[in-house]
């Protein structure tokens, strides 16, 4: 290898990286210009070539990088061509569905000759189900395009290519495709030469040199020498490109293209390898052979499989003495048949290895171009010494011909161990099965089913399919392909925890340290934060040639201190392996403690040494930053990797040396975040490795921890599901064929199956998982300090911490109930309890609020039970009846809050009820948000022990047995106005649950709050509706039968009655259909002259009433009709929501693509509307006959044509509504079109936007959601760019310009105001959009737990302001826009109070502007636009921003605007803001102002009437002036006294009412502040006239501090309602009669 190295120029620059930097490790030297979208899992090239493009990376051709990010793939496409028809080197990079989305484009970049490199990133296309893994369906996709494609097996393989092609590219004028394996190659980090900037230079040039022109039908277009890429567009040579040709043309123009450029294509991709050959030595060919000069077998393939294909073949080599080559397909487009021909004649067998499948054609794309290309080489054969049809191409005789097998493997990545390799190799053995199609790495049956269930469910699938077994093939073993000296690490972590950086880290230091080759490999699925991952790597002092995850490993790393609770991590571990896990757990003994026997059993079988570090310690209390300490544990667990593997000492390393390499490492990685940062890392690094402690006493048994089920049994919320009727949507059926495997850590055993082919999932199959074992903490309620405000229950993201209410009896009766079903039947325990209740209640009453509840129940029992009369032997029965009671209860809690205790109790006794918060084990995440928001501390964090996790699932169980909230302890007044607290909605178990947790979102995530609260408002309002409409049709029913016996009687002949009244009576129990009627009146031989078309018709009807009810009340589902569905755009949301398998909805819900939910609603809004339209159909046509009105002249045809247009307002709201689904990118971007034309459809459709603004689910890009400023993944900060520059498209003010739809921005900060909206849009006959602001905790840079606090912010700094648009209330935008909910509107900015330490150390505080640059500096994705300034450079030319911002430009020269912080001792701080921040703060408060204008909010109005009212009044004051004045002179007194009497206006007095004289009397609003519950939601809707007395109770601080509707609201919205509203301050406010009417309830 040194002597190739020396003999050649350029031999690379020996590194490790993964496929996507390698590629732009090239392109950012080679290339000008390009676009693209970001899409999983090619986004990193898009992010890495950002990055460079903001940093000023200048290219080999001098030029500094050009990038656009467009609004999708397809306008990517468009962007690169037009980059590459003004001459710039262009490339695009994009994967799966982008690529599809671009195929059209691709023909055109073809047609007209350009030159430019689509990178991809070769993944699964969205079939059935999304995956965003491995697949080269996205790769094949363009194969009719015309785009030359070349395919790298690694790294190393895909920059060399990306080089090469370019230059193909260019010589050809034929623009290609470069593919590398999705993950497998773009994430997979391994050793590598990376080409250096000299080659790229010299091998490619600039794209303006003069070359010469290769081809003759080129220089026939351009002469001897050409531009290196030319310039089809071009102001100093103009030409028409993309012309319209017709029947005269256009045949010729395509037919030109294959002789004069296609045709050219092999020849220049040979030379461009042969001069990459000559100047790097690295050799490459259309078909790069290994070991086939005599191999009797050969494997086909392309991509990450090849290196494995011929590790396996060298394998079987030696072993077996199998003689195997491989074939690696470097280039498919044009097909190399020239080269395959060749190589395949005569061999024994062929087997092709495909990453696609395509089941309706004849073959897979790479066999049937070999099988074509045999049958050409067997056309020449058949010439004999004629000339050849073919001549480039080899002839065959039929002996020649090798037989073929065709195996597909690995789609999705699914991983292919060297088994399967030895499998397809085994097939075609002469003693194989010789199966010409299969399977390779799954099965269709299994040999030892898991279950009875799944046994017989197999036999099912084989009577039916008796050779369905046959598609898959095995090996007969499966053997370690690792090097000799080889050591291989597996990681399980949690998301979030640094895994990915720990395992890179690890591999970079074994790779520098040690000088050996690498493979770093997470295995990365759609889990979010917070979820198990495992990372795999290896290093070796060879090449490592397998590909594919590592069953044998050396090393098992477990940061994750749950991992036996959801898995294997000893699986593979060899023999003498080490194992390390973390552990806060104080000695050796308690850590060998958790592990289950099981397990320790094979830990001590295979001799395995178990070492134990607590790194969450070390990360607290080394991490500088609070952020970092989940992610810098892992790093701990680098140290610990050397101190307990053998690397050290097999290596010969000292701990010097080590550590040097890391710190370099380190250095080399965060050394531009600032050297306190790669401090941290190295101390933690340095602990982990003298802190990781071995385990030594090893007895197995020696446990506290059970072993985990090897079949896991159904969870409490499954088993009490009820079941579907349809085996599809079953849930139980689910569990046992899937669900299953999952909780046992055995996900990968699904088994090919008709219900996996369609891959549906049962409603709410999120209930199988169990959430325990990935939170170390859950919250726990202290009742007593609870006061019912609403926070915590409705900004839970995993509706798992439901607030409910009881009444005592509710809960008495509950708990004896339990204690019946358990087996302990209460004699005497009712009757008591009966008596216990007033007692109880009493003492409740005569306490305090916060009092303890169950100490006034144990204290009424003992008391009641004290005074008891009964017998001894009977009270000694019901002494342990009580102590049962006690038992059973005593795992719950109850608060006697005011608003549904004391309040209750004031106006009507006996009806107060006690109100419980509930964990939910199974669903709770640990994000800590309720113990954020509480204001009360009513919550708080208790670390979680196999006690704790007891305690919570029996009070769980409790909670399941209580029945919902009664109806009149939700505080609204009327819900379908949003009238009320709106919150308590939640109080009702199936609001609560209309959306469940067991979902793969991340901890905290901010898009599952605004959909929980979402989906609890469609079923709060669509409850009570369908109650309503299940007794109508009930009604109609009875009524309808009743009108057909009665007029069937009447049509009878006198003398036939008696026969008549015995066929009915003979109907009795039975439907009265069409069939069962002539049956009863022919059994009764009766001559019926009966009007035949009315009795069908009205037995139709009956019967589709019938129908109806049953869907409603049971249906399939056996849970009745869904209130709502869904249509999800692929995303974050829909990756956290449909997961395979845990589905947290219980309603109809649809993914389709990225960018179409919204068009995919509209298809969906018809065909249900269709189904809805069939049951009202019925509804009004029973009513009809009913009055003997239906006349089928008029109806039929009416009722032939009735839709949704002909609905009733009452029809209208009882219709599921259809809701797509969609982030920022979705939406705002690539599906922007698609939402435009829903809403203007007209369609009552609503569109849900969950704003992130940084295209969660592909790591955090740019989005024209986001601000000025915002640094993402596609918007870099660097030397030449420093962050996003464009303004935040407003996709609300856009949809107001439509002028069609209810628009809303909302935020999960305001939730009553959010629900609200709901309820507007929901019941608005029109589109609604709603935009709702969501927090990403990890793209955003932010705590699990803040996800509200930074909603709140970002509307307070105007970043988000809330509004709504109803087109209903009015004509202009002004009667339309209400802009509730912001604070301080008539104010640039609100304000908010810091609080520090001055410079005498005593607590001090400042009111300031709360500006947009306020908000920023309180998320990580703004960090880089704010620079610490000491306070030793404070001067007076720094301004604060808010001062800043009103300077004109001249007078801010010399200023430097900062924000005001707070440092960690409490002292003041300033943070300097960069321009791009000072720009966003310009353009929010430019946003406010025209917010403000359209609404009108600041316009100074003229009120005509009140003028003339106030004249009136000042003129009545006059007269009695006049009048006092003259009687008091009669009397005898001055007359002048009276002169100057000066009467107030009417608008002015505070007269206790209005006297009715037009006066306008004013009653402030007041507040029984005594009964305050300091909830603090009147103050939240407007601080100016309500605020907190001192003893933080709320109050009215001016009563004419803002508008008589928030007052009103306030009131409403009161939970102890204890606000009166009073009278209106300003007679001239809008809507006052409605008001007034409103605040009457509560005056």
């Amino acid at each position: 290898m040194k002597e190739e190295k020396a003999k050649v120029k350029y031999p690379g620059i020996r590194d490790a990286m993964d496929g996507n930097t390698a590629v732009i490790m090239c392109e950012r030297e080679s290339t000008d210009a390009a676009g693209a979208y970001p899409i999983t899992p090619s986004t990193q090239m898009g992010e890495y070539w950002a990055q460079e493009t903001a940093k000023g990376h200048v290219n080999v051709s001098g030029r500094p990088l050009i990038f656009v990010e467009p609004e999708g793939e397809h306008a990517a496409a468009a962007v690169t061509a037009g980059m590459s028809m003004t001459g710039l080197r262009a490339a695009n990079f994009s994967s799966g569905q982008g690529i599809a989305y671009m195929h059209e484009s691709l023909y055109c970049d073809v047609g007209k000759r350009l030159t430019y490199i689509l990178n991809i990133g070769c993944r699964a296309i969205t079939k059935h189900s999304l995956n965003v893994h491995a697949g080269h369906d996205d790769y094949h996709c363009i194969d009719d395009t015309g785009m030359f494609q070349v395919f790298g097996k690694s790294a190393q393989e895909t920059c060399d290519l990306n080089i090469i092609a370019h230059k193909i590219a260019e010589l050809s004028l034929n623009p290609g495709a470069v593919g590398q394996d999705g993950f497998l190659t773009t994430h997979l980090i391994e050793s590598l030469m990376v080409p250096e900037r000299e080659l790229i230079a010299e091998y490619l040039g600039s794209p303006e040199d003069i070359i010469d022109t290769p081809t003759p039908a080129q220089r026939l277009m351009f002469g001897d020498k050409r531009r290196r890429i030319p310039e089809l567009w071009d102001v100093d040579n103009p030409v028409m490109a993309g012309v319209v040709q017709n029947q005269d043309s256009y045949m010729q123009g395509v037919a030109a293209q294959r002789p004069f450029f296609f045709d050219h294509i092999a020849e220049i991709a040979d030379q461009c390898f042969d001069e990459f050959h000559a100047l790097t030595g690295r050799r490459y060919y259309r078909v790069t052979p290994y070991a086939i000069d005599d191999a009797d077998y050969l494997i086909i393939a392309q991509g990450s499989v090849v290196s494995s294909a011929e590790v396996v073949a060298d394998y079987l080599r030696e072993t077996r003495g199998l003689k195997i080559g491989v074939l690696n397909m470097t280039m498919f487009r044009p097909f190399p048949a020239d080269l395959i021909g060749k190589y395949i004649k005569g061999r024994k067998g062929i087997v092709l290895l495909e990453r696609t499948d395509q089941p309706l054609s004849v073959e897979l794309p790479l066999a049937r171009e070999v099988r074509a290309t045999i049958s050409k080489c067997l056309e020449n054969g058949a010439a004999g010494k004629g000339a050849k049809p073919y001549p480039n191409l080899a002839s065959f005789t039929a002996k020649d011909v090798p037989p073929l097998y065709s195996g597909c493997f690995g789609m999705g990545s699914r991983d292919l161990q060297a088994e399967g390799i030895i499998g397809a190799i085994e097939n075609m053995l002469p003693d194989g099965p010789k199966k010409k199609f299969f399977y390779l790495g799954i099965d269709f049956i299994r040999d030892n089913p898991f279950s009875e269930q799944q046994a017989e469910y197999q036999k099912q699938i084989l009577a039916g399919y008796p050779n369905v077994k046959e598609l898959a093939v095995h090996g007969s073993e499966n053997p370690n392909l690792m090097p000799k000296g080889a050591i291989t690490v597996r990681f399980h972590s949690i998301g979030g925890w640094g895994a990915i950086t720990t395992g890179k880290n690890l591999a970079v230091t074994l790779f520098e340290l040690l000088n050996y080759h690498i493979k770093a490999n997470p295995k990365y699925g759609s889990e979010k934060k917070g979820q198990p991952t495992t990372y795999y790597l290896s290093a070796a002092p060879e090449p490592i040639r397998i590909n594919c995850e590592y069953f044998y490993v050396d090393v098992v790393l477990s940061p994750d201190p749950n991992v036996f609770s959801h898995s294997n991590p000893l699986a593979g571990l060899k023999k003498g392996g080490v194992f390390v896990i973390q552990s806060d757990l104080p000695t050796p003994d308690d850590v060998w403690g958790r592990i289950p026997p099981r397990f320790q059993k094979i830990i001590v079988d295979n001799d395995i040494r178990v070492f134990y570090l607590d790194a969450f310690k070390i990360a607290r209390e080394e991490a500088s930053d609070p952020e970092l300490q989940f992610r810098m544990q892992g790093n701990a667990f680098q140290g610990a990797f050397f101190a307990a593997s053998p690397v050290m000492e097999n290596n010969k390393l000292d701990e010097e040396t080590l550590f040097k390499a890391i710190t370099d490492q380190l250095q080399h990685k965060f050394g531009a975040k600032g050297a306190r940062i790669v401090e941290d890392n190295v101390r933690v690094v340095r602990r982990g490795y003298m802190e990781v402690k071995e385990i030594k006493d090893k007895v197995v048994g020696k446990s506290t921890v059970a072993d985990p089920p090897l079949i896991a049994e159904p969870p409490l919320p499954l088993r009490i599901q009820p079941s579907s009727l349809e085996p599809n949507t079953n849930l139980q059926r689910f569990w046992e064929q899937t669900g299953n495997f999952y909780l046992t850590g055995k996900g990968g055993d699904n088994l090919a199956d008709p219900f996996i082919g369609l891959s549906c999932m049962p409603a709410l199959s999120g209930l199988i998982r169990d959430m325990t074992q990935i939170r170390f903490e859950h919250p726990e309620w202290d009742a007593e300090k609870c006061i019912g405000c609403a926070a915590c229950w409705t900004v839970c993201p995993d509706s798992a911490l439901p607030g409910l209410v009881n009444t005592i009896d509710e809960i008495f009766e509950t708990t004896t109930k339990r204690l019946a079903n358990a087996g302990h039947e209460p004699v005497h325990l009712r009757s008591f309890l009966k008596q216990v209740e007033p007692a109880f209640r009493a003492l409740i009453a005569a306490g305090k609020e916060r009092d303890s509840v169950m100490a006034a129940l144990d204290k009424a029992l003992a008391d009641t039970f004290a005074a008891c009369t009964l017998p001894e032997a009977d009270k000694a029965a019901l002494a342990k009846e009580i102590a049962l009671f006690q038992a059973e209860i005593g795992c719950f809690k109850w608060s006697n809050v005011k608003p549904y205790f004391k309040v209750k109790e004031k106006r009507s006794p006996g009806s107060g009820g006690l109100l419980s918060i509930t964990v939910n084990p199974y669903a709770c995440k640990g994000c800590m948000e309720c113990v954020r928001v509480c204001p009360e501390y009513a919550l708080r964090p208790v670390t979680q022990t196999p006690e704790t996790i007891e305690k919570m699932r029996k009070a769980w169980e409790y909670w399941l047995s209580l029945p919902t909230t009664r109806p009149e302890y939700m505080l609204f007044e009327d819900l379908n106005a949003g009238i009320g607290a709106l919150e308590t909605l939640l109080l009702d178990k199936k609001n609560y649950t209309a959306m469940t947790g067991g979902d793969g979102a991340c901890v905290g995530c901010g898009e599952k709050t605004a959909l929980h609260l979402f989906t609890a408002t469609v079923e709060a309002l669509m409850q009570p509706r369908i109650a309503a409409h299940v007794a109508k049709i009930d009604e109609l029913t009875t009524r309808l039968e009743a009108h057909i016996r009665e007029k069937l009687a009447h049509m009878m002949d006198t003398a036939d009655t008696p026969a008549f009244e015995q066929a009915m009576q003979s109907l009795e129990g039975k439907d009265l259909t069409l069939a069962n009627l002539q049956a009863a009146l022919a059994a009764a031989n009766i001559e019926h002259p009966i009007d035949s078309a009315w009795l069908a018709r009205v037995t139709k009807t009956l019967a589709k009433l019938k129908h109806l009810k049953w869907c409603y009340t049971s249906g399939v589902s056996t849970t009745g009709r869904a209130r709502m569905g869904m249509v999800n755009s692929t995303g974050c949301t829909s990756v956290w929501g449909s997961t395979w398998p845990f589905n947290p909805y219980p309603f109809p819900w649809t993914n389709h693509l990225f960018q179409d939910s919204s068009s995919v609603a509209i298809g969906i809004f018809e065909g249900h509307m269709v189904k809805m339209a069939e049951g009202f159909k019925a509804l009004r046509i029973a009513e009809l006959e009913i009055e003997d009105q239906y006349d089928p002249k008029t109806h039929d045809a009416f009722f032939t044509y009735f839709n949704w247009r002909n609905f009733s307002d009452e029809e209208f709201l009882l219709c599921p509504p259809v809701v797509a689904v969609g982030g920022d990118g979705a939406m705002f971007d690539i599906g922007f079109q698609n939402v435009s034309r829903a809403l203007m459809t007209g369609k009552p459709i609503r569109i849900f936007i969950v704003d992130t603004q940084v295209y969660s689910n592909t790591g955090g890009q740019a989005c024209t959601s986001g601000w000025t400023g915002q640094i993402s993944d596609m918007a870099e900060y660097g030397k030449a760019f420093q962050g996003k520059e464009e303004i935040r498209k407003e996709m609300g003010l856009i949809a107001m310009a439509h002028r069609t739809s209810y628009v809303m921005n909302g935020s999960i900060s305001n939730p009553s105001h959010l629900i609200e909206g709901f309820i507007r849009g929901l019941n608005a006959r029109r589109p609604a959009i709603f935009t709702v602001y969501t927090p990403c905790m990890p793209e955003h840079g932010i705590a699990d737990d803040i996800g509200r606090q930074q909603a709140k912010l970002a509307v307070e700094g105007r970043a988000f302001p809330l509004y709504r648009f109803n087109p209903d209330k009015g004509t202009t935008f002004a009667e339309c826009i209400e802009l509730d909910g912001n604070p301080a509107i008539k104010q640039k900015w609100p304000t908010y109070t810091l609080n520090y330490v001055d410079a005498d150390k005593k607590p001090a505080k400042m009111t300031l502007p709360m500006t947009f640059a306020d908000f920023a500096v309180t998320e990580g994705r703004f960090r880089k636009q704010f620079k610490k300034a000491p306070a030793s450079t404070w001067n007076e030319n720094m301004v604060p921003i808010a001062d800043f911002l009103e300077l004109s430009p001249e007078d801010r020269k010399g200023k430097f605007p900062f924000v005001w912080v707070v440092n960690k001792d409490h002292t003041l701080g300033r943070l300097i803001v960069a321009e791009p921040l000072v720009k966003a703060c310009e353009e929010r408060l430019m946003f406010w102002t025209q917010l403000k204008a359209l609404a009108e909010v600041d316009k100074e109005t003229i009120d005509v009437e009140k003028i003339a009212s106030d004249a009136r009044a000042q003129a009545r004051a006059e007269i009695m002036n006049n009048l006092t004045a003259n009687l008091l002179a009669l009397a005898g007194d001055e007359p002048t006294k009276g002169k100057d009497m000066k009467v107030t206006p009417a608008n002015e007095l505070k007269a206790p009412a209005d006297c009715g004289c037009g006066c306008g009397g004013f009653t402030p609003a007041t507040i029984d502040s005594e009964d305050c519950t300091a909830c603090g939601e009147c103050i939240e809707v407007n601080p100016k006239i309500f605020g907190w007395n001192d003893e933080k109770l709320a109050t009215v601080i001016d009563p004419k501090g803002g508008p008589f509707k928030d007052i009103v609201k306030a009131a409403e919205k009161c939970p102890a309602r204890v606000i009166h509203p009073g009278t209106p301050a300003d007679p001239g406010e809008a809507d006052l009669d409605a008001l007034i009417a409103r605040a009457q309830k509560y005056n």
